[in-house]
């Protein structure tokens, strides 16, 4: 009896320690895929073009977006776990100027539209798999410092569009990251896209938008305001604190 209970005793310590030992062993957090973007880096087991690579944002509203490398796309997603479903895509309809970017372009989307699974690889990496494999960065790896430091980075409001200073009581925004990613409302529908800067010549990829219909005048405003972003070549911060976008049809804007 006395070594039953000296067993018994035995026992229940281990089961107590093995217990302890578990409730101290924190539970690894799965990936998230919405709320994140991406830089893609390669299709198919092909580098993409540096200048040009692809992106990749996936919503927490469930619409993913980004540029192709010349157009900008949207659709809806949805995930399964480790599976994803890649709705129908919408895009632009820009003719690529480089041929080798078009190539290019229509590789990444017939991969992006035949994705079944997704995964978060140990250098934090996205793998997209299905047809053809996509593989992206962080949006985030390559910081735009310059532009940080240099004062485009927040988000804006225009206050003018070219002559004009009137806007329906609409606010069309902008808002530029620290990553090379900017977004904003254009009267009616939003946008993104990439932006980069040399000094003062700003770039901006492709432009995705949503698909709402708008009704007159949200429809006329947003119309020349994504025109004349389209224009934008140059960016200053001015002495008074707005943010001048300067092409074709200025765009002035100012800190929210």
């Amino acid at each position: 009896m006395i070594g039953t209970s000296i067993r018994a005793a035995a026992l229940g310590s281990l089961v107590a320690l093995v217990v302890a030992a578990c409730a101290s062993t924190p539970t690894p957090t799965a990936p998230v895929l919405a709320g994140t973007s991406w830089t893609v880096i390669s299709v198919g087991g092909t580098d993409t073009v540096e200048t040009s690579r692809p992106t990749i944002a996936f919503g927490t509203d469930g619409q993913v977006v980004g540029s192709g490398s010349c157009n900008g796309y949207g659709g809806p997603y949805r995930l399964d776990g480790g599976v994803i479903e890649i709705g129908e895509i919408a895009s632009t309809m820009m003719l690529c100027q480089d041929a080798a970017i078009g190539v290019q372009e229509a590789a990444f989307m017939a991969a992006l539209r035949g994705a079944q699974t997704w995964r978060i690889g140990d250098g934090d990496e996205l793998h997209l798999s299905g047809i053809s494999e996509i593989v992206g960065r962080p949006a985030g790896a390559e910081p735009s410092a310059s532009a940080e430091a240099d004062g485009i980075v927040g988000a804006w409001d225009l206050v003018e569009l070219g002559k004009t200073a009137d806007f329906a009581r609409l606010v069309p925004t902008i808002e530029f990251t620290a990553d090379g990613q900017v977004s904003g409302f254009a009267a009616c529908n939003t946008f993104s896209s990439t932006y980069t800067t040399d000094g003062s010549a700003l770039t901006f990829g492709a432009l995705a938008t949503t698909k709402i219909g708008c009704q007159r005048p949200a429809s006329a405003v947003e119309a020349e305001y994504l025109q004349a972003l389209s224009g934008v070549t140059t960016w200053a911060v001015e002495p008074d604190g707005r943010l001048l976008l300067d092409g074709p049809v200025p765009l002035r804007y100012t800190r929210r």
